[in-house]
């Protein structure tokens, strides 16, 4: 089955909507829940409250009687004058003594019922707040509230017991008054609100996906220029840049890094076209020199032997040009690709000194240069010991060739424990490297500076760059320092964390 793949606007715009419909849903049914609980609170206390009403007005009624000296001739003549004059809205109010006779009746609606019945479900009621009266599970002033149903309908009923007044007793008895109102009303209130709560987190969350869709795609319009300006850049506009409309938010600071970014591929793109083209210089030439021996010894059918020799010397030559030139290009590129490609290993550096001294002893003793060490120390590097010591011969081979004859190459090694770095130091008594050049004699296929002429400058241009590379590729780096005479390169190397270091 293959998985929906969303775009950042698609899946913004059902984020927001899908939290936003969670949020009204929470908020719709706390809501819905809170207001049915209001509305059944509102029902109860109306129903109570008018309960407590008649039966106060009642009271009210006999005491005022009494105080005038009237007797009642018709049983439940006082509550009928009570219902005449509260107003007591949609209720039915039922009053009826510890005999259950009806003495009195309220009906708002006469025209419906006509009779004046008590419904069974209110007679019931009225037992069982009797019963709990006389089991003493309830008190005089207690008002019971309970909910019914009448024909099919829902109501709400409340009863209260009044006691007649002290002394009276045996002319009045007590009373059970029963509050009925019909919550048909209610009812379609919360129908109302129930159907306004469907039909508004629909058409909410229609609204907030419009929304949300063209607020993210306002956000994310600066986004998408990014992807088009960055889609039309290629390998030959690499110095165009991004727009950055606000440095500040994260997509200006997205757009600062991509052009961050594009500077370094610059800078990467134009190194590798000019390395690529001065490799193919420095190649052309010896192929050119071998393929014009190979032309002018095979111009004609016979030569002298003499001739095919001094061919075949400039061909070997040549070829040994080319490897080294090919052999260089291939450490570089083993060296460009990390420390991945490196063979770690603790490398004691003066040992390798020895090495390296050792295998330019001949071409020291050719070119009459001595070469020599001292304040050597013990330090331990945490490295590739072939590359190193390639590192090594390109230095002392760099400082041989621009050494006079009967000068000195030297050679130091000293630590710093501060920084935990070594320090090796190559020095020779040549003419040494101007200040505005030293930073142009680390690049790559650079034969020398004018200032510094070389007895011996057939190379490719790569030793120094070499050296370099495998430096930084060891965490270190190689400097040129302002010692005159002559050219000292100090090789600065991050000490073994694992090995003792001594100065």
């Amino acid at each position: 089955m293959t998985a929906v793949r969303l775009s950042i606007l698609q899946r913004l715009t059902l984020w927001n909507s899908s939290v936003l419909a969670l949020t009204l849903i929470a908020f719709a049914g706390a809501g819905w829940f809170t207001f049915q609980r209001v509305v059944q609170q509102r029902a109860s206390a109306v129903v109570r409250e008018s309960a407590r009403a008649v039966a106060g007005a009642i009271l009210a009624e006999r005491r005022a009687a009494a105080a005038r000296g009237d007797v009642e001739e018709v049983r439940g003549a006082y509550e009928q004058a009570v219902l005449r004059e509260l107003r007591v809205g949609d209720l039915d109010i039922f009053i009826t003594d510890e005999s259950e006779d009806l003495m009195a009746v309220r009906q708002p609606r006469p025209e419906e019922r006509p009779a004046i019945v008590v419904p069974p479900e209110v007679r019931n009621l009225m037992t069982a707040v009797r019963s709990d009266r006389v089991a003493g599970r309830l008190s005089d002033s207690t008002v019971v509230v309970r909910s019914l149903s009448l024909s099919g309908e829902p109501a709400r009923a409340a009863v209260l017991r009044v006691e007649p007044d002290a002394g009276d007793e045996e002319k009045e008895p007590a009373l059970l008054i029963t509050a009925l109102r019909m919550e048909r009303d209610d009812l379609l209130l919360l129908r109302q609100v129930r159907n306004t709560i469907f039909f508004a987190i629909p058409m909410a969350l229609v609204v907030s996906l419009v929304a949300g869709f063209l607020l993210a795609r306002r956000s994310l319009a600066p986004l998408e220029a990014i992807v088009m300006r960055t889609a039309s850049i290629t390998a030959a506009d690499l110095d165009e840049r991004l727009p950055v409309v606000n440095p500040h938010d994260e997509l200006g600071r997205l757009a600062r890094i991509i052009n961050e970014l594009l500077g370094r591929v610059g800078d990467a793109f134009r190194t590798q076209r000019q390395f690529v083209a001065d490799a193919s210089h420095e190649l052309r030439t010896p192929l050119a020199i071998i393929r014009g021996e190979a032309d002018l010894a095979l111009r004609r059918d016979s030569r002298p032997e003499i001739e095919y020799r001094d061919a075949l010397a400039v061909v070997q030559g040549e070829a040994v040009r080319l490897s080294r030139i090919v052999d260089d290009l291939f450490l570089l590129a083993r060296v460009d690709a990390g420390a991945s490609a490196l063979s770690r290993q603790p490398v004691p550096l003066d040992q390798l000194m020895a090495d390296a001294m050792r295998s330019v002893r001949s071409l020291a003793d050719t070119q009459q240069v001595a070469v020599v060490a001292y304040d050597i120390g013990d330090a331990v590097v945490h490295g590739d010991p072939v590359l190193l010591h390639r590192l090594l011969l390109n230095l002392l081979d760099n400082a041989l060739k621009h050494s006079p004859v009967g000068g000195t190459v030297t050679l130091s090694l000293a630590t710093d424990d501060a920084r935990a770095m070594a320090h090796l130091q190559i020095r020779d008594e040549g003419p040494g490297v101007p200040e505005e050049q030293r930073a142009r004699v680390f690049e790559r296929f650079v034969h020398g500076v004018q200032s510094a002429p070389s007895r011996n400058s057939n190379g490719a241009g790569l030793g120094l760059a070499i050296a370099q590379a495998v430096a930084m590729a060891h965490g270190g780096r190689i400097r040129v320092l302002d010692h005159a005479p002559g050219a000292t390169f100090d090789v600065a190397l991050p000490l073994s964390p694992s090995a003792g270091v001594s100065a």
